[in-house]
């Protein structure tokens, strides 16, 4: 009598589940169905005689007895038991049954056993290597590629569009061989198919968790077991989510399975802005508009100051993955609103995380469409050009990637969202331009330190050395040392080197522009020669270099042309003023006046002004000549005079 399983196909959840026939057969002995534990045996009718009769014999029989032995023989018998059933005790040579032994042995068998059965302990999972080609867009293949995979039922629509092609609900197995030969030209192998085409999805339950497929382990974690496999109960809740909503161990297994972000969702799941995970506005309100409570957390715990967490990017915590950070710091990290999904994907930008990494959650698909490699990634090779690109320059399609990394204009460009209400590009560093004596004891270890400052070059403007530098040119202990005192790149190279490190050709445009109109041109700049308008007081520059100048982070009282030193005064507001003297620590000396010395006969070095006018300071920003018309420098041209002035107004 044949016993059958019906075979069957379940859809009422994502997953569709397939059980495949059996037909068990029964065993046929003399015209007789035998189940597998009938013993058979045809040598003898049944023992009759009494138990008085069973005869003792102290040697092996030469053939089978009709009447039991008393106790068995001392001798063992010729030739091996035929038995199918196990031995009691393990034997030296290998049983000749397909029936594993009832216990281990204490040692090794001499020989391999004939078992068929498998070993008991597991083969570990290995997930299949990817095939790139199923992630191309359909437009960007090659019409040799189409027409493989329009053999394999797919479309324009059903291609970029992952999970809507029905054939993708089928196992290796269940294709045509058609389909198998077409499958294999894309890539894919019965290995590679199930995993990251089906992802299993057409395999019985029980089959699963086989020596060579292992991956019953990764469904139950994500909540799946028989009954709601087989669709007796409801599907669990992970089915349900999209991507960022499984927890850090449900994506961990659902990636195991082959899942990523857009074949996990089917659908892209964006947020407003077209994010894959909602942006955490706190994060990008300026430090003092944070509550109390989150600033405190976000300094003791984090390590935040006011300047690390005004420009995005630049606090060392943020280089750092969730599971790079420390309990107390995941702790702290969660309690102001964080979790693993949003700190990884708009704090991190998954940039720590190793290329593999990247590769097994997907990720890598979002870098590499931005031009990063493995090599690149690691630094082998360069970073791609979208590295060094502005928001503003990267094109519709990369800005698309760079989103689903939670980047948008701000935190990609690191804009300091410091309140900036001045006349410079960026927020003015108000500790730099304190005086030496108003800075803390920490302030001024950490400036004498690496960066080599004393309380005299403090106090003079582009004397120290440290400041011909550019902020590529500084160790990473002076440029965390330099963070330590409220200055990040662009304010480093803006007002502490004003980008005189920099080439002529890497100058921004707006940069590049404001130099010119102060008299440089390339020439000029490769020879480090520089030009009149930098020998003239600040309120002899024209109110159109002025304003240029403010671009390149120059104010009257850094201006290279002021006096040899212009120092820094006690103010309370910690601005910068004129011409006080300042001893070795910084404390003011009394020089008896401070009266501006007179230099109108022969005004500047380089820029003779005329005897007959009799003022050599003139209100600030205007300085005229006889004719009246602002003084500029000879080294302008017209041209760019009129671009520049057509800018400034």
């Amino acid at each position: 009598m044949a016993i059958q399983l019906s075979r069957r196909i379940l859809g009422q959840s994502k997953m569709s589940r397939l059980f495949i026939t059996l037909w068990v057969l029964p065993t046929i002995v003399d015209g007789q169905p035998q189940t597998q534990g009938d013993i058979i045996d045809s040598t003898s009718p049944p023992t009759t005689s009494p138990v008085n009769d069973i005869i003792d014999t102290s040697t092996p029989t030469t053939s089978p007895t009709v009447t039991p032995s008393l106790r068995p023989s001392s001798l063992p018998s010729s030739i091996p038991t035929l038995s199918q059933a196990p031995s009691r005790e393990p034997t030296d040579p290998p049983s000749l049954s397909a029936i594993p032994s009832q216990k281990p042995t204490n040692v090794p068998s001499i020989s391999p056993t004939l078992s068929f059965m498998p070993s008991a302990a597991p083969i570990q999972y290995s997930r299949p290597t990817r095939v790139d080609i199923r992630y191309v867009p359909w437009n960007e293949l090659d019409p040799e590629t189409q027409k493989i995979a329009m053999n394999l039922d797919y479309t324009n629509t059903t291609w970029n569009k992952y999970g809507a092609n029905p054939i993708e609900e089928s196992s290796w197995e269940d294709l045509t061989s058609e389909q198998t030969s077409n499958a294999s030209l894309l890539g894919y192998d019965m290995k590679s198919w199930d995993c990251w085409i089906n992802h299993y999805e057409g395999y019985r339950w029980i089959d699963m968790g086989q020596p060579f497929i292992q991956v019953l382990q990764w469904f139950t974690s994500l909540g799946w077991d028989i009954q709601s496999w087989t669709g007796k109960k409801e599907a669990p809740e992970s089915d349900s989510k999209t991507w960022y909503d499984l927890t850090s161990e449900e994506r961990f297994s659902a990636a195991q399975l082959c899942y990523s972000r857009i074949t996990w969702n089917e659908v892209e799941v964006f947020s407003n802005g077209g994010f894959p995970i909602e942006k955490p506005g706190f994060r990008f309100d300026h430090w003092w508009k944070l509550d109390d409570e989150v600033r405190e957390i976000a300094h003791e715990s984090l390590k935040y100051s006011e300047i690390t967490w005004n420009v995005l990017g630049l606090g060392a915590v943020e280089a750092r993955d969730w599971m790079s950070l420390t309990p107390s710091e995941r702790e702290a990290a969660e309690s102001i609103g964080w979790n693993q999904a949003t700190w990884d994907c708009w704090i991190n930008h998954f940039r720590s995380y190793s290329w593999e990494n990247l590769v097994f959650y997907g990720l890598d698909l979002d870098y590499q469409s931005l031009g990063w490699t493995d090599l690149s990634w690691d630094g082998t090779e360069d970073a791609p050009p979208s590295n060094d690109k502005t928001w503003n320059e990267l094109n519709e399609l990369e800005k698309q990637y760079a989103r689903k990394l939670c980047y948008f204009e701000d935190n990609w460009d690191m804009v300091d969202i410091t309140p900036n209400n001045g006349k410079f590009p960026h927020p003015k560093p108000k500790s730099r331009f304190a005086p030496w004596n108003e800075l803390s004891d920490d302030e001024k270890e950490i400036a004498a330190e690496s960066l080599q400052y004393s309380g005299k070059t403090w106090n003079s403007y582009g004397v120290a050395e440290i400041e011909s530098k550019g902020w590529d040119e500084l160790t990473p202990l002076q440029q965390s040392d330099a963070i330590r005192l409220g200055l990040y790149e662009r304010t480093w190279d803006c007002f502490q080197n004003h980008y005189h490190s920099k080439r002529w050709i890497s100058l921004e445009g707006e940069v590049r522009d404001a130099f010119r109109v102060l008299g440089w041109d390339e020439n000029g700049w490769a020879a480090n020669f520089r030009p009149p308008s930098y020998e003239n007081k600040w309120g002899r520059l024209s109110e159109m270099e002025q304003t240029f100048a403010n671009r390149i982070c120059y104010f009257e009282d850094n201006w290279p042309g002021q006096a040899e030193e212009v120092k820094a005064e006690n103010k309370t507001d910690a601005s910068v003023a004129g011409d006080g003297v300042f001893d070795e620590d910084g404390t003011e000396v009394e020089t008896g006046g401070n009266e501006e010395q007179d230099t109108s006969e022969t005004g500047e070095k380089g820029n003779q002004i005329d005897s007959g006018s009799s003022e050599s300071n003139t209100p600030s920003g205007t300085q005229e000549e006889n004719s009246g018309s602002k003084w500029v420098s000879p080294a302008v041209p017209a041209t760019l005079l009129m671009t520049a002035f057509g800018a400034w107004l």
